[in-house]
């Protein structure tokens, strides 16, 4: 069942997950939502807010596509926007913005400079370094003597990232990164998982629960002023301790606010990002952990707290005017519920999950599930199964 909207605006989300889910059901109300993935088990592809076009739809991101996306866009008697909703579709937008403008409008963060540089874990880091914002320390690598060099100096455990973590998930069967606790697993990661010391990123390993992480959803405008926080505290992740948030709940965070919005024009980023925070315990300060240069897998928190910056940000690039924004509801949760209970049965087994039924209140969104959506609830399932099932297949994480 399709959407009713008023079509003053075309949006293209391009990859279809949860965060895609997210873009669709803000910006459905106000224009068709054309989705773009390649892959056919994506929960998003069946929602009822995206529309698909066979030409379109199902290809792969390439200089093609974006050439076809302009033809496209050019037909259209209304403006035609671009949301990027994963890191490739991210690549892909800064690689093919002379491709996709003029008749596709792309945000001014998608630049190499810009969204390029958040990308990259070592150049992100070293650009925090250059600005004085406090990021944990890192190091790119060179060698095993640095990998070494490195554990002297800060310690262990400490944690190896991917420098583009989109590329690794196969590799890290799922996982973000790896938290090696001796130098002798730490060695064995760089033998038989990394291979090449300088594809990653070493990192200071911010101790403390998951509780002690924040997030800021941050909408910053064309000009590069910040025109909105809403911020959030992780209560889990899935996988724990160091995977993606699997419950996330607003809360009034002024420090996260401040911080995000100094961090973000510090960094000159234009559009929608998430950032990440942990509470260093040793100095009761905020400490840096990463920017998405996206809207982010919980970003459906804000829609559901009142704060609605994916449809602001597409309506600034399709040129409409945009009311002020509400502030944000506290005590909004948003679930991943499949992965929740998975990630509450890591912590506790079933009585975990039971005290969590109990104690907490249902979440007001859900990434990928809805009544008034039930392919795209069904299809969800499905995807999760099937993610499940490749990530317990013999010999992966190898190189």
């Amino acid at each position: 069942m399709a959407v009713d909207h008023v079509n003053l605006f075309t949006t293209i989300a391009v990859s279809l997950t949860g965060t895609g889910l997210a873009v669709a059901r803000d910006v459905s109300q106000l224009g068709p939502v054309l989705g773009i993935d390649a892959d056919r088990t994506r929960p998003g592809r069946y929602s009822r807010h995206v529309q698909l076009l066979p030409r379109l739809s199902d290809r792969a991101l390439d200089a093609g596509l974006a050439d076809d996306l302009a033809q496209y866009a050019q037909a259209r008697n209304q403006p035609v926007v671009l949301l990027p909703a994963a890191d490739d579709a991210c690549e892909w937008a800064i690689a093919q913005r002379d491709r996709l403008e003029p008749h596709v409008r792309v945000s001014a963060g998608y630049t190499q400079a810009r969204a390029g540089v958040l990308l990259d874990k070592s150049a992100f880091a070293a650009r925090c370094q250059e600005l004085g914002i406090d990021v944990p320390r890192t190091l790119q690598p060179c060698d095993l003597a640095d990998v070494r060099a490195f554990a002297a100096d800060v310690g262990l455990p400490c944690i190896v990232k991917p420098r583009a973590g989109h590329k690794w998930r196969d590799r890290l069967s799922g996982q973000k990164l790896l938290v090696p606790k001796t130098l002798a697993e730490l060695e064995h990661a760089m033998a038989h998982v990394v291979g090449d010391p300088a594809a990653v990123v070493l990192q200071e390993l911010v101790a403390g629960p998951e509780r002690n992480l924040a997030v800021g959803a941050v909408w910053s405008d064309q000009a590069g002023a910040v025109r909105s926080v809403l911020t959030a505290r992780k209560i889990r992740q899935f996988p724990r301790q160091f995977g993606s948030g699997s419950r996330v709940v607003t809360e009034d965070l002024p420090e996260v606010a401040a911080l995000s919005t100094a961090i973000v024009a510090a960094l000159d980023y234009r559009g929608l990002c998430g950032t990440e925070f942990k509470l260093d315990e040793r100095t009761g300060r905020w400490r840096l952990i990463e920017i998405n240069p996206r809207p982010t897998l919980w970003y459906d928190l804000c829609r559901a707290a009142g704060v609605h910056l994916i449809r602001a940000h597409a309506q600034e690039l399709a040129g409409l005017p945009i009311a002020p924004l509400a502030p944000q509801t506290h005590g909004v949760a948003w679930t991943y519920g499949l992965r929740d209970v998975v990630a509450l049965g890591q912590a506790g087994g079933v009585p975990a999950v039971l005290h969590a039924l109990r104690q907490e209140a249902w979440a007001h969104t859900d990434a990928v599930m809805a009544w008034d959506d039930p392919r795209a609830t069904l299809a969800s399932v499905g995807h999760f199964a099937a993610q499940a099932l490749a990530h317990l297949r013999p010999g992966r994480g190898g190189k």
